[in-house]
């Protein structure tokens, strides 16, 4: 154990800088994670460890491409962004899963709900936003049973 020292010490000086990149990363996918459960009980899907050995191969695969980027930007091409770039399309990613595990849960739209709240001009008009929502919520619905 003695001499994996040096080598774990070089290991976490190399990451320090990146480490809330990668936490942030895996909040993410355990969200994402949790949420894609909740979604699979509710629509009664089977949860199998192929679907589980995804979201682990997922959480190692996504920190070391940020690792790789972070390398990339700090040793090779300083000029570009690339980790700060590619942890913004894993964020995204990661947020389109969880708003789409969200509406298969409660369906609504979060994004929909948003737009219409954000083009509402008043807090009175917030009723009538939910409205809409919930009359769209029926109608895709019963688009769906036919």
């Amino acid at each position: 154990m003695e001499k994996f020292k040096p080598y774990l010490f070089w290991l976490f000086a190399l990451i320090a800088p990146i480490v809330s990149v990668m936490l942030t990363v895996a909040f993410l996918i355990i969200v994402d994670f949790i949420t894609g459960t909740y979604a699979a009980i509710k629509k009664n899907i089977p949860i199998t460890s192929e679907r589980i050995g995804n979201t682990i191969s997922k959480f190692f695969i996504y920190n070391l491409v940020v690792i790789s980027a972070f390398l990339l930007e700090k040793y090779i091409v300083k000029e570009i962004p690339f980790m700060r770039i590619i942890a913004g399309f894993i964020a995204i990613a990661e947020i389109k899963s969880i708003m789409e595990n969200f509406n298969a849960i409660y369906g609504i739209n979060p994004f929909k709900a948003l737009v219409n709240l954000i083009k509402k001009k008043s807090l009175e008009d917030l009723e009538e936003t939910i409205d809409v929502l919930v009359n769209n919520k029926e109608q895709d619905h019963k688009i769906q049973k036919k």
